[in-house]
């Protein structure tokens, strides 16, 4: 499966779910203001879609604010890296995001990366080497500079009726998933479905058939959409992956992942790492002999 189709694919669902609940929620207030909203909104997509708000996005929806000055000094042994590398400002806008207590770098949109709190204050505590948080930050801004994620913040605006149900449903499966009872129905949904599939197309009644499809629908979704959501974090790793091997950075992205992890997947991703990086490097040239 391509990698568009699999970006397409998961992201589908939470644009399907978020514009039929904004219409639907539209039709139902009273008045023109709720249509103004649902057209303003859309034109703000469209607008990140073009590269226009991007940074007002950012600020919104992420919460993230310009890097200080300080943390710009802290940083700029890793920028000054980044930038040699051909990945670091300013092709890219870097911001901070506040609260991230864990080590990591994100992209968002044409030309921006979000530096969480946590990697900053690694950094000037010295406890991360400036060519680790280089290549953690070059991950992302490999990213940006495909295009892998210049969408993004447009899906974020879109999705956000979409991302508010899917968080309330996961809190109440974790509070439910405890009940064995609960776990063992979630664990046999399949069931469901296909009793749900079978008594609607028998009942001979549209309404059944269509309501019992959509219940086979919804629970086909749940076994598709982690699967398809799970590809494209793969593929987006592979990327990045490859992007910081081609900036010379894969052997401190490589022991930036050993500090985090000594899983069997780690491994498989530095093997991976290590072959992308002897593959970007430059071919030499045997040495000839001079003897006659």
């Amino acid at each position: 499966m391509g990698a568009r189709l699999t970006k397409a694919l998961a992201d589908a669902a939470g644009v399907a779910v978020s514009t039929v609940l904004t219409a639907a929620l539209t039709s139902l207030l009273p008045g023109p203001l709720p249509w103004v909203a649902f057209l303003g909104v859309l034109s703000m997509t469209v607008g990140l879609l073009t590269g226009a708000g991007e940074r007002v996005a950012v600020r919104a929806l992420h919460g993230a604010r310009p890097l200080t000055q300080a943390e710009w000094a802290a940083l700029a042994p890793a920028i000054v890296l980044l930038c040699q590398s051909g990945v670091g400002p300013p092709l890219v806008r870097l911001w901070l995001k506040p609260g991230a207590g864990t080590m990591s770098a994100r992209g968002a949109g044409r030309r921006s990366v979000l530096v969480s709190a946590g990697l900053v204050a690694q950094v000037r505590l010295g406890r991360l080497p400036p060519d680790q948080a280089a290549a953690v930050v070059g991950h992302a801004a490999g990213l940006v500079r495909v295009g892998a994620v210049r969408s993004d913040l447009a899906l974020e605006l879109w999705t956000i009726p979409w991302r508010s149900l899917r968080g309330i449903g996961v809190s109440v499966a974790h509070a439910c998933g405890r009940l064995p009872l609960v776990r063992l129905m979630w664990r046999a949904r399949f069931v469901v479905g296909l009793i749900a599939l079978g008594q609607g197309v028998t009942a001979g009644q549209p309404e059944a058939a269509v309501a019992g499809s959509l219940s086979a629908a919804l629970v086909a979704l749940s076994y598709l959409l982690p699967h398809w959501e799970r590809a494209r974090s793969a593929h987006e790793q592979a990327i990045g992956d490859e992007q910081v091997a081609r900036a010379g950075l894969a052997p401190a992205l490589a022991a930036f992942l050993l500090r985090q992890s000594r899983s069997a997947a780690t491994f498989e991703r530095i093997h991976a790492l290590r072959l992308a990086h002897d593959s970007a490097q430059p071919a030499t040239s045997p040495v000839r002999s001079t003897r006659p």
